[in-house]
């Protein structure tokens, strides 16, 4: 699924996930328009389940905003064959001065901009890169240079 294009017309619903360590806020539009916007535990079952209790029948995609949460939401959909992008928040569109944030909010502007085919999705690791990573992190702990001041 990953480096394909991603072309709204191929989907039913658009699930936008605005998510951190303990919560996800979700909202579901379809190709009319805005369907339901709901907060649930971070659980990746509890959010299949919902899917598949309302829109088993559909096809669904799945985004959310990259950040300190990692790629485990990620995994858990694609492994469940469906498609999720993870946008880089500097990519994802927002209106000109717009101040007001919060979760239901930022999960809506996410499904609506995924709807309008608005969001590229960043490369996501393979999850052995991601050890790998992890374990050079670890092996090599960063040192300020001396006399930096901090």
């Amino acid at each position: 699924m990953e480096g394909e294009t991603f072309t709204p017309r191929d989907y039913d619903v658009f699930a936008g996930l605005d998510v951190d360590k303990k919560s996800i806020a979700a909202t579901f539009s379809s190709q009319q328009g805005f369907i339901r916007s709901l907060h649930m535990p971070y659980s990746i079952d509890y959010l299949l389940n919902h899917v598949r209790k309302h829109f088993g029948d559909q096809k669904v995609a799945f985004v959310y905003e990259a950040g300190p949460t990692g790629y485990g939401l990620y995994d858990g959909l694609v492994a469940q064959g469906y498609r999720c992008l993870v946008a880089a928040p500097s990519m994802i569109p927002r209106a000109p001065g717009q101040r007001v944030k919060t979760n239901r909010l930022d999960s809506r502007g996410l499904s609506e901009s995924l709807r309008g085919g608005q969001l590229k999705s960043i490369h996501v690791p393979s999850p052995i890169y991601r050890e790998l990573a992890i374990s050079k992190a670890s092996a090599f702990p960063r040192r300020l240079p001396v006399g930096s001041g901090r």
